[in-house]
């Protein structure tokens, strides 16, 4: 039962508290002064207070120097611990990652995970064992509001319609590429907007609503692409670009996940590098300085960026063979 009385607290002075912590342990107006950094005129008068809120000397003289009474010798232990809880409360937490206990909650699309959750959990399996990752799949949508109900604690993705209230981090930049089956299409090195739209596509949405980058892209050179199929997910991908004539123009670090799940699936790049998108790393500003959190999202971001320069290195090495071709 909640026995706290709000108004007798507010009239107490917690300072003096301090005071007669000190002045309980050193047993000297003079010592306590020098010990707090005060006056001794300063401690004299707080010790006047609480002789008044008491009833009681709390200190008297004893031959050369100072002695408790009853009282105050009682109140020395409880007020030692209550001092030490109320130092402690409101003093960062102590994390250790080696030692931390705890299931930590994240959303991000079904392929970004094959992307960065086997390194990321290998990294954290290393430094911080006792962590437990649940990871779900919802729509971009859904997830600023999972954020204000803390129904998670942080998501991965394009977020380019949420509200500014929420922290965001970018992690990588993902170019978009040219998904194709070899023995279904022929297309060109490098793929133009004309090229893009001289095939069917099969389209799925990262922002969660029909609009598109591509077809804004196409749009701006007058062209429009005929799209065969849009769909929510992107696991179907291989199996219908096996058995059709049609591309699927999708993020790099999408591109390079799905291109794995089918053998003859080819990526070709798209001329125009300013066709990309910001994968994202976002949380509620209530978490800003948990510790738990911040180091999972430190954990995120590294191994974002070392999911970068694998793609960096993909896409130089991609110009290479166009050059040399």
């Amino acid at each position: 039962m909640n026995n706290i009385n709000p108004v007798q607290l507010r009239r107490l002075d917690l300072n003096s508290l301090v005071v007669l912590h000190t002045l309980l342990t050193t047993c000297s107006v003079s010592a306590s002064a020098e010990k707090l950094c005060l006056g001794q005129p300063a401690v004299s008068h707080i010790l006047k207070r609480l002789r008044q809120r008491t009833g009681d000397p709390l200190l008297y003289r004893h031959g050369r120097g100072m002695v408790l009474t009853p009282l105050a010798a009682s109140l020395l232990q409880p007020l030692t611990q209550w001092l030490q809880q109320g130092q402690q409360l409101l003093q960062p937490q102590a994390f250790d990652p080696a030692t931390a206990q705890a299931k930590v909650r994240l959303a991000m699309p079904d392929l970004l995970e094959v992307a960065l959750l086997p390194a990321l959990i290998i990294q954290l399996q290393d430094c911080a064992p006792g962590l437990q990752l649940e990871v779900q799949a919802m729509s971009s949508a859904e997830v600023g509001q999972a954020l204000e109900s803390q129904r998670i604690d942080c998501a991965i993705g394009y977020f380019p319609h949420l509200t500014s209230r929420l922290q965001r981090q970018t992690l990588l930049v993902s170019r978009f590429v040219c998904l194709h089956h070899q023995d279904r299409l022929h297309l060109p090195a490098t793929l133009r907007a004309a090229d893009l739209a001289d095939v069917p596509h099969v389209y799925t949405s990262y922002a969660g609503d029909s609009a598109s980058m591509v077809d804004d892209y196409l749009h701006q050179h007058g062209l429009q692409r005929r799209i065969l199929v849009s769909m929510a997910s992107l696991l179907a991908i291989p199996a219908l670009l096996e058995q059709l004539p049609a591309v699927s123009v999708l993020p790099d670090v999408i591109g390079q996940v799905v291109s794995q799940r089918s053998h003859g699936l080819q990526l070709k790049p798209i001329a125009d590098a300013d066709l990309s998108i910001g994968v994202e790393l976002l949380w509620h500003p209530g978490l800003e300085a948990d510790p738990l959190q911040a180091f999972l999202r430190q954990q995120i971001c590294r191994q974002a960026a070392l999911l970068q320069a694998s793609l960096d290195r993909a896409g130089a090495a991609c110009r290479c063979d166009r050059s040399s071709g």
